[in-house]
């Protein structure tokens, strides 16, 4: 029955899939904060024979429209033949929710690094292109199901891209990759879907997330937070949550408040409350402390979509998947609140995935 799974399906479980204890050593990186380099782009673990990475991009535009566009490659071993994938999510267009995830046979992908462009088939219009910080755009012109979506995002003011040493951390003896390519940017151009068309601005954040092996069983969630003042102010958090019997972290934040930017371990949950969302009890309150022995606290304010990776199943296909892999992955977003001692606090947007 999973062979009727699309690429999100399967690589989001694959990810995020808990259960059952860890062994080794689950660790941040060494290092000092480092600048990403235009080469880091690219795919980091298509050598593997059991690979998956992502590509994540939000856009936060005029109105309240916010677009979600997520690239990715996967190899499933002797499991399912190798793919690369686009999901894409669109809120706030027409006072609708649009989702949709494609998938294409992975020795199609096309990674142009003369002129930077990304491409998971040579003959759809679904790519992101351009050498940062420079330059970027993002492209998705694609249908399913009788709905069409046509988005062309073009960035410009893009801040420079970062990782922590080498940006490799640990979770068991698996080694997990986080790069920060795009903290922020300014961004113009169109997002449609059917017959409704936007001209929109806003701003961008795009980070990366690559491994070389499959972390099922490691990984409770994974929290993001998005907080764009303006190009001098921003405050960013990513950390994901070992399925572990202990409390520890590994991500971290970076903040930019006019003077450079301050690189802040995630270390481990001091605290955690839950409340419904969609008819699902997720994190409430976190209380999150940081390397630097300071603490800060997380609280979701208002959430706006969710987003089961069974949702494309029927319910025979859905109960045979979640029988085999053994849990529902779901991702909520919205937005949530961070507060610092001695800070004003920030309103900013929060993607939580969740085993279920």
């Amino acid at each position: 029955m999973l062979k009727f799974a699309k690429i999100y399906i399967l690589i989001i479980i694959l990810f995020f899939l808990s259960g059952g204890e860890i062994f080794g050593q689950t660790s941040n990186p060494e290092g000092e904060l480092e600048k990403a380099n235009s080469g880091d782009v690219w795919a980091q673990t298509m050598q593997g024979s059991r690979f998956n990475e992502f590509w994540n991009y939000h856009f936060y535009l005029d109105n309240g429209l916010k677009v979600h566009v997520t690239f990715s490659v996967a190899n499933f071993g002797s499991f399912k033949s190798p793919v690369s994938g686009v999901k894409v999510s669109v809120y706030n267009l027409d006072e609708e929710l649009h989702q949709i995830s494609r998938e294409y046979p992975l020795d199609q992908l096309v990674q142009d690094k003369e002129n930077y462009v990304f491409k998971p088939h040579p003959d759809r219009e679904v790519y992101f292109e351009g050498r940062l910080p420079d330059e970027h755009r993002i492209r998705v012109n694609t249908s399913k199901d009788g709905v069409s979506y046509d988005i062309d995002l073009s960035l410009e003011n893009i801040a420079e891209g970062y990782k922590w040493g080498q940006g490799h951390f640990m979770v068991g003896n698996e080694q997990i990759g986080i790069v920060t390519h795009i903290p922020y940017a300014e961004v113009n151009g169109y997002v449609a879907v059917n017959d409704k068309k936007a001209v929109v601005n806003g701003t961008a954040y795009m980070d990366h997330t690559y491994q070389n092996q499959t972390t099922t069983r490691l990984l409770h969630s994974g929290y993001r937070f998005i907080y764009h003042e303006d190009s001098n102010n921003w405050d960013l958090l990513y950390f994901l949550y070992p399925s572990t019997k202990d409390s520890k972290t590994i991500g971290y934040r970076l903040i930019n408040r006019g003077n450079g930017v301050k690189l802040q371990g995630a270390q481990n949950i001091m605290d955690m409350t839950r409340s419904e969302s969609f008819k699902n009890a997720i994190a409430q309150d976190i209380e999150l402390k940081l390397d630097n022995s300071k603490t800060i606290s997380l609280s979701r304010s208002k959430d706006e979509e969710m987003f089961s990776v069974f949702s494309e199943l029927n319910w025979i296909q859905k109960r045979a998947a979640k029988a085999f892999l053994g849990g529902e992955v779901l991702e909520f977003r919205g937005e949530a609140i961070l507060t610092e001692a001695g800070k004003k606090p920030k309103t900013g947007n929060y993607n939580y995935s969740l085993v279920d």
